[in-house]
């Protein structure tokens, strides 16, 4: 790394020769990569060789080191000590390197996409081919991580940014975009229906459909179409949101419904007095028959509701 060159020893300091040319690694220049350091005191020595010069140029770059600005910074960082700087009136310095190649960047996202689709009917696709990325070369390999925990994902676009860690820095932040398909199976009307038909189980059909991507409507289940009338004539083979339809009223207040009271595996059914109106999926009060006990129950159909108790 050094040219060599005579090294006069000073009494009572520490000598440093500076080279024509060095290379540094890591994001901070220190004396002992560019120069040679002796002294008598081994203590001071070490001072010396682990002091600071300030930034590592980047891949590519250098960066001249005068021997006086070295001086100068060394008597500021280290005022107790007495530094004679020799050899080269300046060092030129470039940086060590080494390559992380774009394929694993995707492959560091890809795997935080499977983790967060795993249990999911989808696939996640690279859109962009990520270059080879060229970095200052540190002590360690180059670490990867992707700057966020990805928990939910939306079909559509989604950019994940890798961040490449030199050292204890993050060095470069990458965006990797990728195409979300996600697939569920839904109920999708049997044939078209015209607007204020009364929805019910029998209009419907189960298939494996493509998410639409960045719908956000989640269609009904066939549980949940009972009580539902059509808002606006609907297309064959459409699934059916809560946007097409409005609810009617299941159950209303002093009817006779039928409750089934869940605990586990164990269900036991029982006749209620409604206490209030409810749409399917909403909650009613309704007092039991056979004991007078008042319960908090959810509409799942006409004049049925039901109680799970934990």
């Amino acid at each position: 790394m050094i040219a060599s060159t005579l090294l006069l020893l000073c009494a009572g300091g520490v000598s440093i020769t500076l080279p024509a040319e060095a290379t540094s690694s890591g994001l901070e220049i220190s004396v002992a990569e560019i120069a040679q350091v002796e002294g008598d005191d081994d203590a001071e020595v070490a001072r010396v060789r682990a002091a600071s010069l300030g930034y590592a140029p980047a891949p590519g770059y250098h960066r001249t080191m005068r021997a006086d600005f070295l001086k100068a910074s060394l008597r500021r960082s280290l005022p107790g000590v007495q530094v004679t700087v020799q050899g080269a009136p300046r060092c030129r310095v470039t940086c060590a390197t080494v390559t992380v190649p774009g394929s694993r960047i995707v492959a560091e996202a890809s795997q935080a996409i499977r983790t967060a689709l795993s249990g999911m009917d989808a696939e996640a696709r690279p859109l962009m081919d990520v270059g080879d990325l060229v970095l200052p070369a540190g002590k360690d390999e180059p670490r990867l991580r992707v700057a966020h925990r990805v928990e939910r994902i939306f079909p559509g676009r989604l950019d994940l940014p890798v961040e490449v860690w030199v050292g204890d820095q993050v060095y470069r932040t990458i965006r990797v975009r990728f195409e979300v398909a996600i697939w569920q199976r839904q109920a999708v009307l049997k044939q078209a229906v015209p607007a204020g038909v009364q929805l019910t189980p029998g209009m419907f059909k189960t298939v494996r459909s493509r998410v639409a991507s960045g719908s956000g409507l989640q269609s009904l289940a066939l549980n949940e179409v009972p009580g539902s009338v059509a808002n606006r004539s609907l297309a064959a083979g459409a699934p059916v949101t809560e946007r097409d339809v409005k609810r009617v009223t299941l159950v209303h207040r002093g009817d006779l419904v039928q409750v089934a009271v869940r605990s586990g595996g164990v269900t036991v059914k029982d006749v209620a007095e409604a206490k209030s109106d409810g749409r399917m999926g909403e909650r009613v009060r309704v007092v039991l028959r056979s004991s007078g006990v008042e319960l908090v129950a959810v509409v799942r159909g006409p004049k049925a509701v039901e109680v799970k108790i934990k």
